[in-house]
């Protein structure tokens, strides 16, 4: 048969803008962690904002998202349209920008608490709604829109590659705008309008370009037996969700807390908020590890090059933190942070795959939306668990948002928050990992799936 009659995704060679398109949704809600890094500046430093009170806020709000993750992972294996079960999600993107973007603009004339109250609700419609949305239909999206299970991993590293290149160019520009608007609280506003709007449009492409694949979707009858029970008695069953879930809650919670810190780090101890511009750019130097991952992964095993990079992910901080302010460490200790997360954090399908299949075959129910709701649920848990942390432990280093220079004991704190903690974090995670030997067990468990399935007269793929 000619290839070129058939789907995109259904060819055994994808064409060269598949995994482009795939990757625009994933640049577009990427670019909300860059935002997020300077979230806790604004509330601070141009709203005068308590950062004790709106860390805890906010945590309540994030809190709030183990109901909405477990209810659409339900739904979106629930779901059966003409445009399939997971894409019609995808317009969650727009929205979620325009919260951004109100977040930001909040009313002048507001008093303290309704600007609480505004950022608050803003913060929860963002996570609880869109964010959830989003990464709920993600895997199932996936699984449905590729055929080939080795395509999934050549889209994942491809769309991870752009998508790198794409947020660290933003990384490197939104710093310096951020910069020279200072604390003129419009300009912030303006700077956020010109980001949300694009990247609004462009998170649409993967839905305007990549269809499901009709022969992916489930039937009726399969969709009906996987009812609430059955999915909490799936989940409840599969140990290896549980361990991954701790390792990715670790990773964002480190993420985000040395991303929050990093923001007062360079702002007061190096004075320029500017310099991110330098360790995002760093970045850049870790690009050439998604090309080689898949590869790895191969050859060493998804748990081997997990460890390696959370390793070398928990270098990062110990070598900016014995550096200090020196340029030199900190964007060496910038690359090494990030340049351990790519497995984590750009392949975590793929961990989320070999998860499925343990758990159709332990269970024998494959739940895949609902499993994607935890990792989504243990995002958005550790980012609410961080984001709460520094604003309390910010205050206990004695830090004030609207004074003109912070203490030198303040300074030396802000130091201790933005390297010990993500470091420790991560050796967590390093211990943890030695827990998931899902690996060992895949081929014994694929080719039983593919008996059953064969038995049962369907035509999947062992590997789905």
């Amino acid at each position: 048969m000619n290839e070129k009659k058939l789907p995109a995704g259904a060819r055994q060679k994808l064409p060269f803008w598949f995994p482009m398109a795939w990757s625009t949704r994933a640049v577009a809600l990427s670019m909300t962690m860059t935002m997020a890094g300077f979230m806790s500046l604004y509330f601070t430093d141009i709203l005068g904002l308590n950062p004790a009170i709106i860390g805890i806020l906010l945590m309540v709000s994030r809190i709030t998202d183990a109901f909405t993750d477990l209810i659409i992972g339900y739904i979106v294996d629930r779901t059966n349209t003409k445009l399939g079960k997971a894409r019609p999600y995808e317009f969650a993107i727009v929205f979620l920008w325009l919260f951004i973007f109100a977040m930001y603009a909040v009313p002048a004339s507001l008093g303290t608490t309704a600007t609480y109250i505004w950022v608050t609700v803003c913060y929860f419609l963002q996570n609880s709604i869109c964010v959830t949305i989003l990464y709920g239909n993600e895997p199932v999206y996936l699984v449905r829109a590729v055929k080939n299970p080795d395509n999934r991993t050549k889209v994942i590293s491809a769309a991870g590659i752009y998508q790198m290149i794409l947020v660290t160019a933003a990384g490197m520009i939104v710093p310096q705008l951020i910069a020279s608007a200072g604390n003129d609280r419009s300009r912030w506003i303006f700077i956020v309008s010109c980001i949300a709007v694009p990247c609004a449009l462009i998170g649409l492409g993967r839905f305007l370009f990549i269809p499901e694949l009709k022969d992916a979707e489930e039937p009726k009858e399969k969709a009906q037996i996987i009812s609430l029970k059955s999915t909490f008695a799936a989940l409840g069953g599969n140990k290896y969700i549980w361990i991954f879930a701790a390792m990715y809650f670790i990773y964002h919670f480190s993420n985000g807390f040395s991303g929050g810190m990093a923001t007062y780090f360079t702002k007061w101890n190096m004075g320029d908020v500017g310099i991110q511009t330098w360790l995002n750019a760093a970045a850049l130097f870790a690009l050439p590890i998604l090309f080689f991952v898949p590869k790895l992964m191969e050859k060493w095993g998804t748990r081997k090059t997990l460890q390696i990079g959370l390793v070398i992910m928990a270098l990062g901080p110990a070598i900016r933190w014995i550096g200090g302010t020196s340029m030199v460490t900190l964007i060496i200790g910038s690359l090494f942070f990030v340049a351990g997360a790519v497995p984590i954090s750009f392949m975590l399908n793929i961990y989320l795959f070999e998860c499925m299949d343990y758990g159709e075959w332990k269970n024998g129910t494959r739940v895949e939306g609902s499993m994607a709701s935890i990792t989504s649920f243990m995002a958005k848990f550790a980012s609410a668990i961080s984001g709460a942390m520094q604003g309390w432990l910010i205050v206990l280093v004695g830090y004030v948002g609207t004074a003109a220079a912070q203490s030198d004991k303040t300074l030396n704190g802000i130091t201790m928050l933005y390297n010990l903690v993500p470091m420790v974090c991560v050796i967590a995670a390093i211990i943890i990992s030695t827990k998931y030997d899902v690996e060992k067990k895949l081929p014994e468990i694929r080719a039983e799936l593919a008996k059953r399935h064969g038995e049962t007269g369907t035509e999947e793929a062992a590997g789905e």
